[in-house]
């Protein structure tokens, strides 16, 4: 029972730290001009034209993303003052998989420096991802009981992913060609707490005549956090300081990106970003447990019939509380070991293409894939951009969010001499947030230092 109280507190930790701290990155910054961030997301990208970029922690700025596979709207209303949810609406609009997202990222410094043919890159940036997924049957089983699974058994699973990490990048871009840049950059990766459910699959049968229930689950987790969990009283004693300098959980990983123009006027490009792992060993921990139980009901005359006595022992079966008690015991009995585990980054893979019609006006299309954990969300933009010199920029397009029609994307950045301040998103229309699965906003400072001649095809 104490295992199972130190595994309950500890997930209500972890979401109360996602709370406080707080998928994919805003596509229109790939293409918005004259703003260093789109080097980010594809590193061979210069669209801006000064000699030196940097920015500082907290004036920078953060970059914050919402994004699930329903809405509000879709399962909860409020008629005449009064709420009302409608879970067979919610099962009628997700799909087989549904999932919900939330990524933050601030930079504490980054800095750019240009010369000649070359850009030479330096930052340090908070990262934090949590998510979790499952299938349409849980959503099935809340709305439909179990009588709906009668003839076939009902299988569900649940996951959920935490990271939180700081990221020490270096990079550089050189444009080998007038034609083609290429870019890179490698990071060093400290992590700073991780949950990482591997598994936990649920599976329930009910007879076809609903003579019985068997109830069966199967979960493995690893975790890397600042308390060990066989001591909860450790909450109490955490040490921010030690948290966030936390050094012990290393990993690598590379951003690669390459841009080619065919014609002047068309520029093709793509990038890999955050492509490596971490290797957590603080407080790393794996976790195991599973087992069935089979449920006949409770019938009154059990709790008055005389217990059966045999060797001087009561059978075990002529008590069926206990005999639940005990099953349940087995299904939630925590194998707990101390055991170092390695997650992978959550990587991005972008591909764009932008046709250049004057020297103010481009159209573009860009695409990235999100993958982590073997899960997979899509977001493709198609987007117009306008540039008035060195001191006004907007994109402004379309965008399809996995299967979310109704993102409307803006993005701009205004220069008062050194000093620019850029804003993003992915869909305006998120403001609605009843009406939505999709929220995302990016925006900052950027301090701008010389010009260099608009000659480069990187302008």
């Amino acid at each position: 029972m104490r295992k199972i109280y130190s595994i309950y507190l500890l997930f209500l930790f972890c979401i109360g730290f996602t709370i406080q701290v707080f998928s994919q990155d805003i596509n229109l910054l790939y293409t918005l001009r004259n703003t260093p961030q789109a080097n980010l997301l594809n590193p061979s990208r210069i669209n801006h034209n000064s000699k030196v970029t940097v920015n500082l922690p907290f004036a920078s700025g953060f970059d914050f993303k919402l994004q699930n596979t329903f809405s509000i709207s879709d399962f909860f209303s409020i008629e005449n003052q009064t709420a009302i949810f409608n879970f067979e609406s919610l099962q009628n609009s997700i799909g087989n998989e549904s999932y919900f997202s939330e990524t933050f990222s601030m930079p504490w410094i980054q800095v750019g420096v240009r010369f000649n043919e070359n850009l030479v890159t330096f930052s340090v940036t908070e990262q934090q991802l949590f998510r979790t997924s499952t299938n349409r049957q849980l959503i099935q089983l809340i709305n439909e009981g179990n009588q709906a699974f009668v003839d076939e058994p009902f299988r569900t699973y649940f996951d959920l992913n935490l990271l939180h990490y700081r990221e020490f990048a270096a990079g550089y871009t050189r444009q080998l060609l007038p034609e083609l840049s290429v870019g890179g950059r490698v990071k060093l990766i400290t992590g700073i707490a991780a949950i990482d459910i591997k598994k936990l699959n649920i599976e329930l049968q009910t007879a076809g005549n609903l003579e019985y229930l068997r109830f069966m689950v199967d979960g493995e987790y690893n975790l890397s956090l600042p308390v060990n969990i066989n001591n909860v009283s450790d909450i109490a004693n955490i040490n921010p300081l030690t948290y966030f300098t936390n050094g012990s959980n290393l990993g690598t990983g590379i951003d690669i990106g390459a841009s080619y123009r065919p014609i002047p006027e068309l520029e093709l490009s793509a990038s890999i970003i955050d492509l490596g792992f971490i290797r957590w060993k603080t407080n790393a921990t794996n976790i195991t447990h599973g087992g069935s139980f089979t449920w006949r009901g409770l019938y009154i005359n059990q709790f008055f019939e005389k217990p059966q006595i045999i060797n001087n022992e009561e059978v075990p079966e002529m008590k069926p509380l206990e005999q639940l008690g005990d099953s349940l015991k087995q299904i939630f009995d925590f194998n707990i070991h101390e055991k170092p585990f390695s997650t992978g980054m959550p990587a991005k893979f972008f591909i764009s293409g932008e046709y250049t019609l004057d020297k103010t006006f481009s159209a573009s299309l860009t695409n990235q894939l999100f993958i982590y954990n073997h899960q997979a969300t899509n977001a493709l933009t198609i987007a117009g951009n306008i540039k008035l010199g060195n001191i006004w920029a907007l994109s402004a397009g379309y965008s399809i969010i996995e299967r979310s029609f109704n993102n409307l994307s803006v993005a701009t950045s205004l220069k008062l001499g050194p000093f620019q301040f850029y804003a993003a998103t992915s869909n305006i229309l998120s403001m609605r947030i009843n009406q939505t699965s999709n929220f995302s906003i990016r925006f900052g400072l950027n301090f701008m230092f010389g010009k260099i001649e608009e000659s480069s095809n990187w302008n």
